[in-house]
């Protein structure tokens, strides 16, 4: 079961990819580099279902992960605090992409903004810090840890592509 939920830290983001690769492939009038991810997954938008299926499966995999985490860190005698806040990010960070998905679609750009539209900001805004708060705690915990040193360094490696990255897309927008 451990190694289930340690695999669906490499799936999570996996789906995810493949959710935006494969929206964009079906949705011609997309850009990848003109249109936010969120924008396969608007109001009205073709195959929402679909993409929200696999944004939902991508979620449901990162709580898994997070559990997986934490049971880790709680089996662990060593400083154990960054690995229970990672471990709490990253489930939230599923749940939050849960919500989205299923009760908060981004509105259509150039329409009025709803409820729904607003609370899809304020959560994809959070999911992204979290994201970054949550790598960059693994990291710290695992170089602590004597068996999970290159996971650590690895963790590091990732905090930092993710959070150039997302910063990069986030002044693109």
């Amino acid at each position: 079961m451990r190694n289930i939920l340690f695999l669906s830290g490499i799936f999570s983001p996996l789906v995810y990819v493949i959710m935006t690769i494969l929206g964009g492939v079906m949705r011609p009038d997309y850009s990848h580099i003109y249109h936010s991810v969120s924008e396969l997954l608007e109001v009205g938008a073709p195959n929402k279902l679909m993409l929200d299926s696999l944004l939902s499966l991508s979620g449901i995999l990162s709580i898994m992960f997070g559990v997986g985490v934490l049971i880790l860190v709680q089996e662990s005698n060593q400083k154990r605090k960054a690995g229970l806040f990672a471990a709490v990010c990253l489930i939230t960070t599923g749940a939050l992409v849960l919500l989205t998905a299923i009760f908060f679609p981004m509105d259509p750009r150039h329409t009025n903004i709803t409820f729904p539209g607003l609370m899809h900001l304020v959560l994809v805004g959070v999911m992204s810090i979290l994201s970054v708060v949550a790598t960059f705690l693994m990291a710290n915990w695992l170089t602590k840890q004597r068996d999970y040193v290159g996971y650590g360094t690895y963790s590091y490696i990732s905090a930092v592509v993710i959070f150039v990255t997302g910063g990069c897309a986030a002044l693109w927008m």
